[in-house]
């Protein structure tokens, strides 16, 4: 079934499915846009549901895959006629179907999308149905018509839309900025689009970036509040300590008591929040895990591609055949990687080789990014982890900051060689072996 040709398509979010966990959260984010949009609870929940379902079916069938989300429009009298809102959801599978050699398993597959396709069409004004083969993924479209809230008004409300859905998806920043950088590159080939709208884009896809830096600065934001709590641990307890023994001390009637019980429970207050920070600390290390670093670089450069081709530049990649184990926090470290290869990227001219290097030396494994651009100045290079420093004329002077407080969490370290006209390195060094922490 061909859908309807759309006035207006607004990307909100790029979901990836690759586990479990993954399910709730395609659920989750499908009934917040869809409040959002005004459909009615009952509607609310069929297409959260629907959702989900599609979900576990990518998982099953083709090892995942994404699922977009939309905010779309059409005008029923022209352009400058009463417009109608409502959301599409695009589903997407990662690689062609598993086609099942058991003809019990193919009967079971095939039945459960005609299941899925009939529970769509129940639910969804419009749906696009291609099932998967052995050369191409499954694709799955559907609209729903028929928001409360007009096209205007979720324009407006663009930004606060984007900030609630995106609030918790830091694993899917590398697959939005693919997302954003395929519009652009849709609005350059077709110019069918005016130069504003092409702005537009490009700005959604530097405040991608953004958010990507905010999200570190929470970290630093824990670990400074972590240090306080340190600073304030002892004093706490020898407050408390004190004014408990005063209280034992004391009748009830004293007039000076509510003043020694006000100081006790604000010193225990204190205590409270150093043990949660404490505790914040020790989660916080639980996401960190053992993992191979060239997986992990194949998968930023792989999403990187577009931005590549869009300044025609060569990457040249020189990546060891033998496994790199290193442990880390992969979300926070693909942000680390990301803004290195950016900087890259921004200082090298058009046409020119990106180079990548991960490889073991001297023991340790090493991620090298070498770029062709005019290099950095020696003062400047002097500053780069002590100031607030940039070379570029939008720059906030914070990403080289940020990749060594990321690289210290990772008890790596951050080098950096570079010479006037001949361009610079980037090499980030992890450890040999992982130094557990002490309890």
């Amino acid at each position: 079934m061909e859908m309807a040709a759309l006035d207006q398509r607004i990307h909100i979010v790029t979901l990836i499915i690759k586990k479990e966990k993954d399910i709730p959260l395609v659920r989750s984010k499908a009934k917040i846009l869809a409040e959002i949009c005004g459909f009615p609870k009952i509607k609310r929940v069929q297409i959260a549901l629907s959702a989900s379902e599609l979900a576990r079916f990518l998982l099953r069938h083709t090892r995942g895959g994404k699922a977009i989300f939309y905010i779309v429009c059409k005008f029923q009298s022209g352009a400058h006629g009463p417009s109608v809102s409502g959301m599409k959801i695009s589903f997407q599978g990662k690689t062609s179907c598993v086609l099942e050699e058991d003809q019990e398993k193919k009967k079971e597959s095939k039945k459960l999308s005609s299941r899925i396709h009939d529970s769509l069409k129940a639910v969804m004004d419009e749906v696009s149905f291609k099932n998967c083969t052995r050369q191409s993924p499954v694709e799955v479209s559907a609209i729903m018509w028929g928001g409360r809230e007009s096209c205007d008004e979720l324009q407006k409300k663009y930004e606060e839309i984007k900030k609630h859905l995106f609030s918790d998806l830091e694993e899917s920043f590398l697959e939005n900025l693919r997302a954003k950088h395929e519009e652009v590159l849709e609005l350059l080939r077709t110019l069918s689009k005016k130069n504003a709208e092409l702005d537009k884009a490009n700005s959604e896809l530097l405040e991608l970036s953004q958010d990507m830096e905010s999200l570190v600065h929470e970290r630093t934001v824990v670990e400074l509040a972590l240090r306080i709590a340190d600073k304030i641990r002892n004093p706490a307890t020898v407050i408390g300590g004190l004014a408990r023994r005063i209280l034992k001390k004391i009748p009830k009637d004293e007039p000076e008591r509510p003043k020694i019980e006000a100081i006790f429970k604000e010193a225990q207050k204190l205590e409270d929040i150093v043990k949660d920070f404490e505790g914040l600390a020790r989660e916080q290390e639980r996401f960190f895990t053992e993992m191979d670093l060239r997986a992990l670089v194949e998968e930023i450069l792989d999403a990187w591609q577009p931005h590549l081709e869009q300044k025609e530049m060569k990457l040249v990649t020189n990546i060891s055949d033998m496994p790199l184990k290193i442990h880390a926090d992969p979300r926070i470290l693909k942000v680390a990687i990301l803004h290195v290869l950016k900087n890259a990227v921004d200082a090298s001219p058009h046409g020119a080789n990106l180079e990548v290097e991960v490889k073991r030396i001297n023991g340790r494994p090493v991620l090298s990014i070498s770029d062709q651009g005019p290099g950095i100045p020696a003062d400047i290079k002097e500053k780069l982890f002590k100031e607030l420093v940039t070379t570029k004329p939008s720059g906030t002077g914070v990403g080289l900051i940020m990749v060594h407080h990321i690289m210290r969490e990772h008890q790596g370290e951050i080098e950096i060689k570079s010479k006037p006209g001949l361009g610079t390195t980037v090499s980030l060094i992890f450890p040999e072996r992982w130094k557990e922490k002490a309890d």
